[in-house]
């Protein structure tokens, strides 16, 4: 029995593609395909919360089977099997096929585990209501700057329409998915993925990489959609950001998605706060330390104490988007606008970052995308391999994601 409560819908169990994917997925198939680039990837998928009990790895499975050519092709995929433990970061589904197989794929086939395993784990489905109350509280933090639901990869594409609904009920101005963003009366709205850059990476270098990937993408894409490079592939998030600028003027904005296992690039860091000793510096070298890299006087004691990890620990932080900015700017780039992504579905993030505004009189960033607004045992996919034959695939990730083997995965298809 469907409980409409929940906001399943009545599609099939072959989904729409084209309506439920993130929009940057559609336009990297899109690309690639016109660039003839075809190779072989391999793609895992984890997720940090656990341990817990495996659950939606067979649903996602016949998902690839029945929309893609991965068996005509020679593709392969091993999975732990449903019922059975997983521990975090545990590799629990490992894709090698072509990329055209699988990058349309992603956005649903995350959805899938990510909302079964939630589920079996004990995690309730999204509410409404409660969507609609976090996005409030973001989109009130940073009005009038935008932010756009970026989550459809959080949860089954069944609910993907009341979700994008609930957020553009609390101030969202747009969706990744064209099922969600018919709401606002647009097009899925979305930059370059990374898999896109993994193989501009494999292709011609990892030096390149961004660079190459924003080229491909402004050389195709129709020139109304705005362009925006995705610029933390490499882990050098304000290099990377000055080469692709200073190369494509048509670049309006770079979106800085820095995962959790990295320190942004030019951030300060809690190592910066020990001598070369090892020993931790005075109040006073920390606080001459701090008002020197913002270019103001910045006491340590002054920054909340919840904020501080915002700051100066890993991903997308405070001091790594001021360094950003400040290079912006010091290289007459001062139009170009900054994109953020990556844990700002929590409003507590949002504020810390509202709050550093406050205090360092500056403008980090000019809009966000989120996607954590609900409770979820979500999943991550990730290219950690490419090459032209499934026989010669050479490591290729971006920075900070590498390949984990793990032996207890067993063939599927």
């Amino acid at each position: 029995m469907v409980d409409c409560l929940k906001g399943e819908n009545n599609e099939s169990e072959k989904p729409d593609i084209e309506k439920y994917t993130d929009k940057y997925f559609l336009r990297a198939y899109d690309i690639l395909k016109q660039e003839n680039l075809n190779p072989f990837v391999r793609a895992q998928i984890f997720v940090r919360i656990g341990p817990g009990t495996v659950s939606g790895i067979e649903e996602a499975v016949s998902f690839i089977r029945q929309n893609s050519d991965i068996e005509k092709n020679g593709g392969k995929v091993y999975g732990l099997k449903d019922g059975s433990s997983y521990d975090p970061l545990e590799t629990l589904l490992l894709i090698e096929s072509r990329v055209l197989d699988i990058v349309r794929l992603e956005t649903i086939l995350l959805g899938i585990i990510s909302s079964s395993l939630s589920r079996k784990n004990g995690v309730q489905d999204p509410n409404p209501d409660s969507v609609e109350r976090i996005v409030v509280e973001i989109t009130s933090e940073i009005s009038p700057r935008p932010v756009t639901y970026f989550g459809a990869r959080h949860w089954s594409y069944k609910q993907d329409i009341m979700i994008s609904k609930a957020a553009k009920a609390g101030g969202a101005v747009g969706a990744s998915t064209d099922a969600g963003a018919e709401l606002f009366g647009k097009e899925g709205a979305g930059t370059i993925p990374h898999i896109l850059e993994a193989i501009y990476d494999w292709k011609f270098g990892t030096e390149t990489a961004v660079l190459n990937a924003t080229e491909a993408f402004d050389k195709y894409m129709d020139k109304s959609i705005k362009r925006i490079a995705l610029v933390d592939y490499n882990n050098r998030e304000i290099q990377d950001t000055i080469e692709t600028v200073k190369k494509l003027p048509s670049v309006s904005a770079v979106r800085v998605d820095t995962c959790g296992e990295n320190y942004g690039e030019g951030a300060l860091t809690c190592k910066d706060f020990f001598d070369f000793s090892g020993n931790q510096k005075s109040p006073d070298e920390i606080d001459e330390m701090l008002s020197d890299f913002f270019k103001m006087p910045v006491s340590y004691s002054s920054i909340p104490e919840k904020d501080l990890k915002y700051w100066f620990g890993h991903g997308v932080t405070v001091s790594g988007i001021f360094a950003l900015r400040n290079a912006l700017d010091e290289n007459d780039m001062n139009n170009v606008e900054i994109m953020l992504t990556s844990g700002f579905g929590d409003p507590e993030k949002v504020k810390a970052f509202t709050n550093a505004e406050k205090m360092l009189k500056t403008r980090l960033f000019d809009s966000l995308g989120v996607g954590g607004v609900y409770e979820s045992i979500f999943t991550t996919m990730d290219v950690v391999a490419v090459g032209d034959s499934l026989d010669d695939m050479v490591p290729i990730s971006k920075k900070g994601r590498f390949y984990r083997p793990n032996n207890r995965l067993v063939r599927m298809i």
